[in-house]
């Protein structure tokens, strides 16, 4: 992956303005052509931080190299770019001079934030999650509980997209597993634990299209190990190595985001409508102080995940059907 380093890590930052009271870990936005989302992204996340915050976004760009497709237009790109430094005026921009997809993106600014500037944590937000008020609060609780405990490998705070509001205020503090890797934060332990294994899932990916990724060598990576029913995508990649290092992903099951991606890499408004996801009712109040999840727990959440990831078990959870992404 040494052709990632030599295209060069530039970054642009704008003035720095407003009060200081820092959430504590740098935050990485990963955008491609979806201005629209981005600015309901950024707007959810702007009331929650300050200009002692790190925050930086990551725009990929919009000709591949290795398809030889333009895959997302100048102008939109350009919006994208423009909006962020409009909402986050003290953020620092890294765009990419051309298409890396979502894999290759997520790999820049996880070197970045863990090996160039030595982070110690840190959230990762795609331009598709709203986040609600409380957000970057619970994610700070769930860091706190994930450094303390090696068990736990990602923490994310969207919990159960399909639940009720009097459901999430009866199990306010209550944590389950998680299913996407959405609007997820790790510690740089962790990330240093998955680096062997990601490493060989992105070699796998080869001098290709990330949209065009060859399937079939990845099936044949995942049944060589034992696993079966295993999406392709790079967030699967992460799914299976917290499982092989018997590590678990953890989320509130209280609601405290809202997923809007009806289009992109691994959505399109049919699987968004079959999902459910435009129900979504975010939590409201203030969220409990929570503690980490009991033996018991891990070890039902692990087991549950070998299952599904040996083609058995059920939908990774309640309204929604196995993992697409």
């Amino acid at each position: 992956m040494d052709w990632l380093s030599r295209l060069g890590f530039r970054v642009g930052r704008s003035e720095q303005t407003g009060p200081a009271r820092p959430v504590g870990f740098p935050i990485a936005i990963l955008s491609f052509n979806r201005p629209d989302y981005l600015r309901q992204v950024l707007a959810s996340l702007r009331p929650q931080v300050c200009e002692q915050d790190r925050i930086l976004l990551f725009q990929d760009g919009g000709w591949n190299r290795w398809s030889g497709r333009q895959k997302g237009r100048a102008e939109l790109i350009a919006q994208c770019v423009s909006i962020f430094r409009r909402a986050i005026l003290w953020g620092d921009v890294a765009e990419a001079p051309e298409n890396l997809g979502i894999a290759l993106n997520y790999e820049r600014a996880e070197r970045y934030l863990f090996e160039d500037i030595q982070a110690e944590k840190a959230l990762f937000l795609e331009d598709d999650l709203i986040l609600s008020r409380n957000y970057l609060g619970v994610i700070g609780q769930l860091l706190d509980i994930a450094e303390r405990d090696q068990r736990i490998a990602y923490v994310s705070a969207y919990g159960d997209f399909w639940a009720s509001r009097r459901d999430q205020r009866r199990r306010a503090g209550d944590l389950i597993a998680m299913h996407e890797n959405w609007g997820a934060a790790l510690t740089r332990r962790a990330w240093l634990a998955e680096r062997p294994f990601r490493k060989q899932y992105l070699e796998l990916l080869g001098d290709c299209d990330y949209s065009r990724r060859n399937h079939k060598a990845i099936d044949a990576f995942y049944a060589a190990r034992g696993w079966d029913k295993v999406v392709s995508s790079q967030d699967g990649a992460r799914w299976i190595s917290c499982v092989e290092r018997n590590q678990v992903r953890v989320t509130t099951f209280a609601c405290h985001a809202r997923y809007i991606g009806k289009r992109g890499e691994h959505s399109t408004p049919k699987l968004f409508k079959e999902s459910k996801f435009s129900k979504t009712a975010m939590f409201r109040g203030i969220p409990p102080d929570l503690t980490g999840p009991t033996d018991e727990q891990v070890a039902r959440w692990l087991d549950a995940e070998r299952l599904r990831f040996q083609g058995g078990g059920k939908p990774c959870d309640a309204g929604h059907g196995p993992a697409q992404m």
